[in-house]
């Protein structure tokens, strides 16, 4: 039979050992390459999901960051417009202030000035009695060093008086 069987399949002993090997080479090949390739696949598996987990952290972590920045940039922009309008608002209190001043110190000047005015015009008054006085004395001694009758009296004292009467009318007007 074992002839029959060399007849029908020459290398039938062949594939006998082949398959042998095979398993054999198999075996080994799992035991001692695959299965650690297998487990350094394994851990380069996880190494690579535990850094997209990190990544993934960190990308959280950025987006929490960020979004605070922009909450603490709006607070900035709040308090920036607040101050402004705080500045805004002392610039016209300032601004208020000084008009207040300047306006009370024209109204003092011009004040002041009033008062100089009538100071002047009370000394012009009386620089003009003065002058009307020294008329008078002057007409009254022209009267004395002539008798005069007593028309020439009151025609002289009549001029007097009209001439007093428009110095007055002059500085009342005036």
């Amino acid at each position: 039979m074992e002839e029959a069987l060399k007849i029908i399949n020459p290398m039938s002993s062949t594939i006998f050992w082949s398959v042998i090997v095979f398993i054999a080479l198999t075996i080994v090949l799992w035991k001692f390459v695959l299965k650690p390739v297998n487990n350094i696949i394994s851990k380069r598996q996880s190494e690579i999901m535990k850094s997209i987990d990190g990544a993934d952290r960190q990308r959280e972590e950025a987006q929490k960051y960020l979004e605070e920045q922009k909450k603490q940039l709006e607070e900035a922009k709040r308090e920036a417009r607040k101050i402004i309008e705080e500045g805004k608002a002392a610039a016209r209190s300032i601004g208020d202030e000084i008009e207040q001043k300047t306006h009370e110190k024209s109204r003092a000047m011009i004040d002041s000035a009033v008062a100089e005015i009538r100071i002047e015009r009370e000394r012009a008054i009386n620089e003009i009695k003065n002058k009307i006085v020294e008329i008078a004395f002057a007409a009254a001694e022209k009267m004395i060093a002539k008798s005069l009758s007593g028309e020439d009296h009151k025609k002289l004292i009549n001029e007097s008086l009209e001439e007093v009467g428009k110095i007055d009318w002059q500085i009342r007007k005036g």
